[in-house]
């Protein structure tokens, strides 16, 4: 991966201030209140605070998590846009409805990843092994898993810093990642019983079977040597980033550990029957990292770096789990997977407008328990 402005999924999300909108992008919205504070040795930005009603003593978090190569700088539209819905909508709904998240107020926080923006320590160690960074795959894990547990972090500390006086209490948190942002999301959503729903923009659950591929479409030589039967555990995957996948990588958890389902990477998993044994081993993982959790999954569909096929084998085991006469139907998981024809590794306007009503149905939804069978769809 280079680095140039053509692999920044969200460049043209939005398009330049005041040229409105094109057939791949949308206006930028305007801008809102955002104020910068020094939490736990991070700059964060906090965004719509100025926005907040008088009446809205309860408060939503939206957690903003960037690609790779990038900065939390290029989420700031997302804040505006995602806010200003929000608020347009509780306005009218106060008068409308008895929704119960209809007096909610909402802000969103953005911080640079780790090794990105003012975190940088090694431009090397963001690029991927066609660009020469021989550990790709270690490093590109402990980045985002390190970065959902500075949100985890952070969000200890937030109300500390924005309501010292605790004039305002945070009662629901959701995340919203791209790429990097998003692999970071799913372990936010599954490893933080705060964070109640995830926006997941073209990122993976399966961080093997990704990783896997890219080592093969980059003719590692631990990939071709026994195609791929060696990958793991060599020194492109070392035994390490194995441990550390299979205790908080989704698919790692749930169906490579011990504790899961205890099976090889690559594998496929829909056609086989849960055992009563595995189910029993299963529930707890399942019910502490999933149960009444929220997940919107976005993916393009001729997206070559993120590939929707290493996310698909999970997303459609989860679907089959929830859906009707499933073994984790009832407990609460929602799951909501679009993938967009045509789309590459890219945030198109149709991905935003996804992105608004989702968050919009959990705010106004917080305390409604859903479980429905994941909704595979095209282009909104």
């Amino acid at each position: 991966m280079s680095k140039n402005n053509t692999l920044n999924p969200v460049a043209y999300t939005y398009g330049a201030p005041n040229t409105g909108s094109t057939a791949h992008s949308i206006p930028v919205p305007e801008p809102i209140s955002a104020v910068q504070h020094h939490m736990a040795g991070l700059q964060v930005t906090v965004f719509g605070l100025n926005e907040l009603p008088s009446s809205a003593t309860e408060v939503a978090v939206l957690w903003l998590l960037h690609p790779r190569l990038q900065s939390q700088a290029c989420m700031a539209p997302f804040a505006a846009h995602l806010i200003t819905e929000w608020n347009q909508r509780r306005s009218t709904r106060q008068h409308h409805a008895k929704g119960e998240g209809a007096g909610k107020g909402l802000i969103a926080v953005s911080f640079d990843q780790r090794n990105h923006g003012t975190r940088l320590v090694s431009a090397t160690a963001n690029e991927a092994w066609r660009s020469g960074n021989e550990q790709h795959a270690l490093d590109m894990f402990s980045c985002y898993a390190g970065t959902a547990a500075d949100t985890s972090l952070l969000l200890d500390y937030l109300a500390g810093y924005v309501f010292p006086n605790n004039e305002r209490r945070i009662v629901q948190n959701l995340v919203l990642g791209v790429s990097l942002g998003g692999h970071a999301a799913w372990h936010c959503v599954m490893h933080d019983p705060r964070i109640s729903a995830a926006i997941v923009t073209i990122g993976c659950p399966d961080y093997a079977r990704l990783m896997s591929d890219r080592a093969r479409l980059s003719k590692r030589q631990s990939w071709l040597h026994a195609h791929g039967r060696d990958f793991f555990g060599s020194a492109d995957f070392p035994p390490a980033l194995v441990d550390a996948v299979q205790k908080s990588d989704p698919a790692g958890l749930l169906w490579y550990s011990r504790d899961g389902l205890n099976r090889q990477p690559g594998q496929e998993h829909l056609s086989d029957e849960i055992t009563p044994e595995e189910k029993e081993r299963l529930m707890p993982l399942m019910a502490r990292c999933l149960a009444n959790k929220r997940i919107l999954n976005l993916s393009g569909g001729s997206d070559k770096l993120v590939n929707y096929a290493h996310s698909k084998p999970f997303l459609d085991w989860l679907k089959n789990s929830i859906g009707k006469g499933g073994w984790f139907e009832g407990a609460g998981l929602y799951l909501e997977d679009i993938v967009y024809p045509g789309v590459g590794h890219d945030v198109p306007p149709t991905m935003v407008t996804a992105m608004v009503k989702f968050v919009n149905e959990t705010l106004e939804n917080e305390n409604e328990q859903v479980s429905t069978q994941g909704k595979l769809g095209s282009k909104i």
